[in-house]
């Protein structure tokens, strides 16, 4: 597995806005698709046919999505979720591991969490001990 340090994780935000930038529209139009499948499915008279062609669109934007997510994974980096847009970055503080956490939107990295723990339970990075490299 590969370690981060803070400058290293910074180094690919633009990137990784870039990626997500690509992914929205295509999830806006994921969340627009699954409401469109569930009132067909809901109506009185359910259109097999419509149903099958919103099913095989959805497919097509979750597999988009997917493509995505893999160039963030190619980076190194774990993708965490798009509401909202959370992604991490394995790291060692002084001899733990843990995750450097971004949020889509942040200018800088200055969060992390434990490997077990998730964003709620992310914490400010110390100034004396910064992640490094292993």
């Amino acid at each position: 597995m590969r370690y981060f340090t803070v400058r290293e994780a910074e180094s690919l935000l633009p990137e990784l806005e870039r990626v997500l930038g690509n992914i929205y529209p295509a999830y806006e139009s994921v969340k627009e698709k699954s409401r469109r499948i569930a009132e067909l499915e809901a109506s009185s008279r359910p259109a097999a046919a419509e149903i099958a062609l919103e099913r095989a669109q959805l497919q097509f934007l979750v597999s988009g999505i997917d493509e995505w997510l893999a160039k963030i994974v190619e980076m190194g980096a774990v993708p965490k979720g798009l509401e909202p847009a959370l992604v991490d970055f394995p790291a060692r503080l002084g001899s733990r591991d843990v995750y450097l956490c971004w949020k889509a939107g942040e200018r800088r990295i200055t969060h992390y969490h434990g490997l077990d723990e998730d964003f709620a339970g992310r914490k400010p990075l110390p100034p004396e001990d910064s992640p490094a490299t292993a």
